[in-house]
């Protein structure tokens, strides 16, 4: 006797809903996918402006004109911007820095700027 594996989940297309194609479905799932959305060129589409993920590692940067440095108060390694977004790895100790709040601080961060891709040590200031 033959066993049958049970039907895996079937893709529905409902009007006037955007269909999501899995980082795992196939090229030809995500064909489908996109030949069942209506054509967008009746009206120009919009810009979306995203807001940086933050929660456990991600995070953004506060101000313009960053410096990012090589290590803690080290060599100018890039600049960074609010709206850059961050991936943070470690904290470090380093020179203290006076924040524009008024309050100081030792902590240095070492993050990626997302929108760069330059990997740097920033000031606790500005994180």
């Amino acid at each position: 006797m033959t066993k049958r594996k049970p039907p895996g989940p079937q893709l529905a297309a409902v009007p006037g809903t955007t269909l999501l194609a899995s980082a795992f479905a196939s090229p030809l799932a995500s064909a489908s996918a996109a030949s069942a959305m209506p054509s967008a060129s009746a009206a120009p589409s919009a810009v979306v402006v995203r807001a940086c993920e933050t929660g456990g590692p991600h995070t953004d940067f506060k101000g313009t004109n960053i410096n990012m440095r090589s290590t803690p108060g080290g060599n100018h390694a890039g600049t960074a911007n609010q709206g850059d977004c961050a991936y943070w790895y470690q904290t470090d100790p380093g020179p203290r820095v006076q924040c524009p709040g008024g309050s100081s601080t030792t902590a240095w961060h070492l993050v990626q700027n997302k929108r760069t891709g330059v990997v740097g040590h920033v000031s606790a200031c500005y994180l």
